[in-house]
């Protein structure tokens, strides 16, 4: 027991024998410095250290109920409205045989496996790997994913009890320092080759060290003495991310960007707030504005609506006002982030003021609950109400909010979210027809005088489906044209949250951003890169920018903060869209930026 207690404290809590603001940047490791030489990957024989030759306590066994393995509608019922078949607070194993990604969505954990091993970690939709499989979870299930998983854990399933067991050792972390070390290295080599002048040096300081220790943490732990390879592998670890966050230079006047709902309540946490962010090397803010159908300020719009004039948690204050005036005084931008048409997940039959208890026909409606009383949310998006884009009245709605906003405050940019139809379930998943969403009472009646049909008579297979399909897209994309002309002769950013994989996205979502981008009714795209995967993230940025060409920003969102992953990914994202031909980032989102994110981003990679 005295062991274990010991192997949780070093990993845990070890501090290096650098003094802690060294070994996080603060200052440089005084070490010598080889100019035109990086050593040869670090290759350790696991197989010859195998976890049985481990004593018991220097192991973290733990074992977990697997809910479903490769699930289905059929095997899987609780998973069965929610994308890639995994419900909540479920763990599902998806192998091969599934297909080639889980297709989940970005609220869950999911870790990779080959050859027995945890290899990488992802936030949602992971590829599966062809020699081994993906361990995903919800809830419960992504917190035991988060506590008992690291790169190196050894893990196992067992189909007939339906559970699965994780074992970390010693050689778990060693794993993992190596893995880092020759991230950093793969990193450096690449700067060089691609980068003329490119200053490297600190880097490789970190990179000798993480090596040196690495290599006493292999020695000691070929020698039995696991006490002192843990102390030397957690060195190497936090070494080896060092010189991983200085060998990524920054990019002059590349956009950097962070969405935030405001929690602030008075203008020094506001002023606190931007100087942290400034310390990054972020200067755009994307200020939550209007969510879930109220807003922070005090709206002349809502209370001319009838609806709550201001978010209880602000009222008596003008917070978007203040955050405008701190952010302009360190030459910083805000950018309204508004909700367009969802109106948040409360029980709006009991909330009064909101939208759609004023205006419950105002409510979207899917096929499903076509000729259900009242609103009804929506099961994929977190039990979420939207309103109804086809409607004349929800469209003037919003943009007499949106031209209030940017006519009495001098914002510098309008990031319009939720600009989309509820998401369906893909046309191959069963239910995909029952899952559409548009079928309101004045959707339904305009379509059927223009068309002669109601569309809740038609299916997939009706010769006026793909008209319908159009009928909704273009109801969207007519909003998103009108806004360039609300901001008249004002220097605003208009930016649009969009989501990769355009043929998907316009069945499912209804959002056409193509034709957005063919006319240019924006200037930017803020496209949701929710998953780890840095190949995914580079691949997306390249597909908008093949159907977008020039005319548009790429501003890719990036979540590995809000998904519980790791700095290191983050930078590794950040590196692919440069290289895609992104004009910068934002980062989803402040909430989760926490003091790791920070450290790795304003290290070097952000600091213009």
């Amino acid at each position: 027991m005295k062991k274990l207690l010991i192997f949780l404290i070093y990993i845990g809590f070890f501090a290096v024998s650098f003094p802690a603001k060294e070994v996080y940047g603060a200052e440089k490791l005084l070490l010598p410095v080889p100019e035109d030489q990086i050593i040869e990957p670090l290759m350790v024989n696991f197989s010859q250290i195998g976890q049985e030759n481990f004593p018991a306590e220097y192991k973290r066994v733990s074992r977990y109920k697997i809910s479903s393995i490769n699930p289905t509608k059929r095997s899987n019922p609780l998973g069965s409205y929610f994308p890639g078949y995994r419900g909540a607070n479920q763990l599902i194993i998806y192998q091969p045989d599934y297909g080639n990604y889980t297709y989940t969505n970005e609220y869950g954990k999911e870790a990779t496996v080959k050859n027995g091993r945890v290899v990488s970690f992802n936030g949602a939709n992971s590829g599966i790997p062809a020699d081994g499989y993906v361990i995903s979870g919800h809830g419960k299930a992504k917190k035991w994913i988060n506590q008992n998983l690291i790169e190196g854990a050894f893990v196992k399933i067992d189909p007939e009890s339906m559970t699965i067991e994780s074992v970390i050792t010693p050689q778990s972390y060693l794993f993992k320092a190596e893995h880092r070390i020759n991230e950093a290295k793969k990193v450096i080599i690449s700067y060089k080759k691609s980068l003329s002048g490119y200053e490297y040096s600190n880097s490789q300081r970190y990179y000798d060290a993480a090596r040196e220790k690495f290599e006493k943490a292999k020695y000691h732990i070929s020698g039995g003495k696991y006490k002192k390879a843990l102390k030397y592998i957690s060195s190497a670890l936090i070494l080896s991310e060092e010189a991983f966050y200085n060998a990524v230079p920054a990019v002059r006047n590349e956009f950097h960007g962070i969405w935030i709902r405001p929690t602030e309540k008075n203008r020094s946490e506001i002023a606190k707030t931007l100087k942290e962010l400034q310390k990054t090397g972020i200067e755009n803010v994307f200020l939550e504005t209007y969510y879930q159908g109220y807003t922070i300020f005090p709206s002349k719009t809502m209370e001319k609506y009838g609806l709550t004039e201001q978010r209880q948690e602000f009222k008596g204050w003008d917070p978007l006002k203040d955050w405008i005036e701190e952010a302009h005084k360190r030459g910083m931008k805000i950018h309204i982030w508004f909700q367009v048409f969802y109106v948040g997940n409360d029980d709006v039959s009991a909330t009064p003021g909101h939208v759609l208890f004023v205006y419950p026909e105002w409510a979207n409606v899917q096929k499903k609950n076509a000729l259900k009383d009242g609103p009804q949310p929506s099961r994929l998006e977190h039990d979420g109400y939207f309103l109804d884009p086809a409607n004349q009245a929800v469209r003037k709605f919003l943009n007499e909010l949106i031209t209030e906003i940017i006519t009495h405050y001098p914002a510098d940019g309008l990031n319009i979210d939720y600009i989309r139809y509820p998401k369906s379930l893909s046309p191959n998943f069963p239910g995909h027809l029952a899952s559409t969403w548009g079928y309101t009472e004045y959707a339904r009646n305009e379509f059927k005088k223009n068309y002669g049909k109601d569309p809740i008579d038609l299916d997939v297979t009706h010769s006026l489906w793909q008209k319908w399909i159009r009928y909704r897209q273009e109801k969207v994309s007519n909003f998103v044209s009108g806004l360039k002309a609300l901001r008249e002769d004002k220097n605003i950013l208009i930016s649009a949250v969009i989501f990769p994989d355009i043929h998907k996205t316009r069945i499912t979502k209804l959002q056409d951003w193509q034709k957005w981008s063919d006319n240019y009714y924006v200037d930017a795209f803020t496209p949701l890169i929710m998953s780890s995967d840095e190949y995914r993230a580079g691949n997306s940025v390249r597909e908008i920018r093949s159907i977008a060409g020039n005319r548009i920003k790429i501003i890719p969102g990036l979540f590995e903060p809000f998904t519980m992953g790791n700095p290191v990914n983050l930078i590794q994202q950040i590196i692919a869209v440069r290289k895609a031909g992104a004009s910068g980032i934002v980062i989803f989102d402040n909430a989760h930026l926490n003091k790791d994110f920070v450290n790795a981003l304003k290290t070097r990679v952000l600091r213009n």
